[in-house]
């Protein structure tokens, strides 16, 4: 049985190295460039930019108008009686409640859609790149590697195809 077993793995081995004897082609993709420089990406990071930016730049001006309220109510503090001073103190507390309740929604948000668009992003990079190992018989594309070869690099024609 051993000898059966051991001229069965002898073939398959032989058979094996017949294969290996065909030409393998791999190649490599930097994920981490195709998700900055990409055309996508690129118009990606712009959209989320337009989205987002205005509701950023009010928050902004939240924060500044809290702080300057703030700082008036702590000039003023001395010169107000109990009650004033309970007053605006309840009103800074709730404007930094809420300013911190719509600040977490934003960022939440935000979170969700870059999250979006980055499994979007990778969705395209993905197919692009099988597209092209298909096309051009790469039997092996990696997209993390500790080193490679230049010849190997296929980046600048995965972002080629992503336009």
């Amino acid at each position: 049985m051993r000898k059966i077993l051991f001229a069965l793995a002898l073939g398959l081995s032989s058979a094996s190295g017949l294969a290996v004897a065909q030409e393998f082609k791999m190649g490599y993709v930097s994920l981490e460039r195709i998700l900055v420089d990409s055309v996508p990406a690129k118009k990606a990071r712009a959209d989320l930019e337009v989205r987002f930016k205005a509701r950023e730049k009010a928050l902004d001006q939240k924060a500044a108008s809290i702080r300057a309220n703030q700082q008036g109510y702590e000039k003023e503090s001395p010169k107000l009686s109990e009650a004033q001073r309970k007053e605006r103190e309840a009103d800074l507390t709730n404007s930094m409640e809420a300013f911190n309740v719509e600040r977490s929604e934003f960022e939440e948000e935000l979170a969700q859609a870059q999250s979006q668009m980055l499994k979007s992003l990778l969705a395209k990079a993905d197919a692009t790149i099988k597209v092209l190992a298909e096309q051009e018989g790469f039997d092996f594309v990696v997209q993390e590697a500790v080193y490679i070869k230049p010849a190997y690099d296929l980046t600048v024609r995965v972002l080629e195809k992503m336009r």
